[in-house]
This record gives structure tokens, C-alpha cells and sequence, in this order.
């Protein structure tokens, strides 16, 4: 499936769901849904499409500038994922699980993968992991790189200024 079509569909079945919830794509072109929790956190959900062009993951995660903005350049599109490989949205596991790999072949088999299993993962799993985070602090326990808690919330694991 070209990245095209697979962006449309996503967005045309994903976006009516998590609207009410806040997320948007903005100005992205992608099929990257954030939105902010505070002024330096967000939220996100990436659906990507692997390589081979038939299946797809979804990451959710949140998410800082704070950590980079060099890692924020192409923002909303693709930003870094503080939480690593812990974002992948397993459909029967949750958040963290390993993530599921979702079939898309064609636009009728990822409509009906987006509509059977990525969405109701996305009800089930991704608001509620989302809703833990709240707050920077939130997010320190969750980093993949534990030295980046102190860009975070200074003191903890040194401060930024190296005191």
C-alpha cells in the first residue's frame, strides 16, 4: 500500500475517534496525532507503516522538547520517543506489550485491521497509559535513558546546570 493511501485511510477512520479526546494532526501530512498537556508535554499516537508496505505499528507515547529540539525538527510528523521500544500499542497487551503489527495490505484490509483492532486498542490501552501522564515528573520513571530525567526535573539524577 503506497504511504499515501495509508496515511488517508488511517486519518479517515482514526481522526473521528480521537478528536473528542484532543489529538489532531495539525499541519502534519503524516498520520501522527499529538496533542498538548501542558506548555513542554504532549501526547502522542504514530501510526507507522513498516517498510514492506503491508503491515503497520502504533506507537503512543508522550513526549518533550525539552529533551532536544533537534529531535522535535519535524514536528508534528516525527518527533523523538522518549520512552523507546516501551511504546509500541500491543491490541490485546496494551502499551508496552510488544507492539502488534496490524495488516495493510490493501485499503479494505486496513480498514477493517484500523476498525477491528487498532482502534478499540487505541479505547482500551492508549487513553488510559496517556492519562498517566500528566506532568514532566510523569514522564521520568517512564524515560528510556534515565540521564534525560535531569533535563526534566532538575535535580534528579544531576541537574542540567551540572551542580
Amino acid at each position: 500500500m503506497l504511504e499515501h493511501h495509508f496515511d488517508k485511510s488511517v486519518r479517515r477512520i482514526v481522526e473521528p475517534v480521537v478528536a473528542p479526546w484532543g489529538f489532531t494532526t495539525g499541519d502534519g501530512r503524516g498520520c501522527t496525532f499529538h496533542r498538548q498537556v501542558q506548555d513542554d508535554l504532549f501526547h502522542f499516537i504514530h501510526f507507522s507503516q513498516r517498510s514492506s508496505g503491508i503491515e503497520f505499528e502504533v506507537w503512543v507515547f508522550p513526549g518533550t522538547p525539552l529533551l532536544g529540539l533537534e529531535q522535535w525538527a519535524r514536528f508534528p510528523d516525527f518527533v523523538g520517543v522518549p520512552t523507546g521500544q516501551a511504546a509500541g500499542l500491543n491490541a490485546k497487551l496494551g502499551v508496552g506489550g510488544g507492539a502488534s503489527r496490524f495488516p495493510c495490505r490493501d485499503s479494505k484490509v486496513l480498514d477493517v485491521a484500523l476498525s477491528r483492532a487498532a482502534v478499540p486498542a487505541l479505547q482500551i490501552h492508549a487513553r488510559p497509559y496517556l492519562a498517566n501522564f500528566q506532568s514532566l515528573k510523569d514522564l521520568v520513571p517512564a524515560l528510556e535513558h534515565p540521564q534525560w530525567a535531569s533535563l526534566l526535573v532538575p535535580g534528579q539524577g544531576g541537574d542540567r546546570h551540572g551542580k
